[in-house]
């Protein structure tokens, strides 16, 4: 799919750019009519346009950022680098830093971005050529190529790790493609055009926000919230003892956000430590690690992967405080790699949560379960591996 803004817009556009760019002025600030505007007015008009032009038009499966300053630092740069091959095979044209650490910094966005390292024994700026798979022996190790800068673009990708939005600087390369036919692999790697990766967008909350002390106004919004499931994937195990435990820890708690992207409830860690040693167990159990460092006690409100598909790149609400109320002791088993594991939860009226994820587009629940404190997982039957 490709959108284009109306010629109109672009013609205005542009005109801005010839005033602004390409003219001379006197020291009163007119433009001189008889001026000639020096190479690098005509050069700075260039790179804008070009970004203007490229920035108009999207494919399936990236966008062209309208980024001119950037663009402008990167097209200072030198456009060659020596090509290497790891030891596990994977090739990769090394180029300067530069274009990560003097190009990143002029990049405007929401949210924030996270730049690959190039410190220490990094990789850093780089162009992927070969992947491991592709079991190349490269007979032009430490060769240097030239490439040609095109845009900057961003994409978003499922890995192993889930959603990422990459930013990108986008090259031509026609030697690197003659490379990889001289092997008999296709021209582009994975048939996506080179690039030199700058770094993944990440959302970001308001300065200051771990210092918030004000409860939420969604707290008190009439709005309309689903209730809490009375059957599902679990089982409601009645336990008067624990819900009473429950009762006396504080059910306010707050809105955090890792730098993942993660968006949890930061709950009192007496939910676990004062109640698993009251759970009905009959098998191993490892309770969720509290104290110190580790996130505790706690109530997932959106996932990464929500933030991203969603395009959250400012969580306004991180550090609001929102009321809860534990409902129910509830368990889940599942059958997972090591074996048959129970889930021990707390299930958790939280309408408060439900009309934040509703705010942001997403729906009430996540992934349709309740919001729940998860207290531990009881391994109930361990997996037996054949020997070899």
């Amino acid at each position: 799919m490709i959108y284009i803004l109306t010629s109109s817009i672009v013609l205005k556009y542009l005109k801005h750019l010839i005033i602004n760019h390409l003219l001379i002025y006197d020291a009163m600030g007119n433009p001189l009519s008889d001026g000639v505007a020096p190479m690098v007015s005509i050069r700075n008009f260039f790179i804008l346009s070009l970004a203007l032009v490229f920035s108009l038009v999207a494919k399936d499966d990236y966008h062209i950022e309208f980024q001119p300053d950037a663009l402008q630092v990167a097209f200072d740069l030198p456009c060659k680098g020596e090509i290497n091959q790891k030891e596990d095979g994977y090739v990769y044209v090394d180029v300067s830093n530069d274009f990560i650490n003097k190009v990143a910094p002029k990049i405007i966005m929401e949210g924030r971005l996270q730049t690959l390292p190039t410190a220490g024994r990094s990789m850093g700026a780089h162009i992927s050529v070969f992947y491991e798979k592709e079991n190349v022996q490269l007979e032009e190790n430490h060769k240097n190529y030239p490439f040609q800068l095109t845009d900057i673009r961003s994409f978003v990708m499922n890995t192993r790790d889930g959603l990422k939005k990459l930013w990108v600087i986008g090259v031509t390369a026609p030697e690197l493609e003659n490379l990889r036919l001289k092997y008999g692999l296709n021209p582009l790697l994975q048939g996506h055009d080179y690039h030199i990766t700058l770094g993944k967008q990440l959302p970001t909350a308001p300065e200051g926000w771990e210092s918030k002390t004000a409860l939420s106004p969604l707290n008190f919004s009439s709005s309309e919230t689903e209730p809490m499931a009375k059957s599902g994937d679990f089982v409601q195990v009645n336990h008067s003892n624990i819900l009473q435990t429950a009762a006396k820890v504080n059910s306010v708690a707050q809105l955090k956000l890792k730098s993942n992207g993660f968006v949890y409830l930061d709950v009192n860690d007496r939910y676990i430590d004062d109640i698993v040693s009251q759970l009905p167990l009959s098998h191993p159990f490892s309770a969720v690690e509290t104290g110190g460092k580790k996130m505790g006690a706690h109530i997932s409100v959106i996932y990464e992967d929500e933030m991203i598909s969603k395009e959250i790149w400012n969580l306004n609400e991180a550090g609001e405080w929102f009321i809860f109320e534990v409902k129910e002791l509830r368990y889940i088993d599942r059958k997972t790699p090591t074996g048959l594991m129970r889930l021990w939860v707390l299930a958790a009226d939280a309408p408060a949560l439900q009309r934040l994820r509703k705010q942001y587009g997403l729906k009430p629940k996540l992934h349709g379960h309740d919001f729940h404190i998860t207290l531990g997982s009881e391994l109930l039957e361990a997996e037996i591996k054949e020997a070899a």
